[in-house]
């Protein structure tokens, strides 16, 4: 489902600053991996860089980001639900 994978992106772009720079750096190489119509291609190239970069790095989002990192960190798995 190309859904999933809009989300994916978008998450990953969130939290991993090195795969968010990459994205706006080269989209087309970070997309090819990825099943998406041209639609959803065409909207995440349409994600401005300063605003997501300042939603990733919001107190909420580096909260989270950390406790995944803990999470990783002790072998734990995360939960999906």
């Amino acid at each position: 489902m190309t859904r999933r994978a809009v989300e994916a992106i978008i998450g990953k772009a969130t939290l991993d600053e090195v795969f968010r720079n990459a994205l706006f750096a080269d989209p087309d190489t970070i997309l090819t991996g990825y099943t998406l119509t041209r639609s959803e291609i065409t909207a995440i190239r349409a994600i401005d860089s300063e605003s997501l970069e300042f939603f990733a790095t919001s107190p909420g989002v580096l909260k989270a980001q950390s406790l995944l990192l803990q999470h990783h960190a002790n072998g734990d798995a995360v939960p999906t639900r």
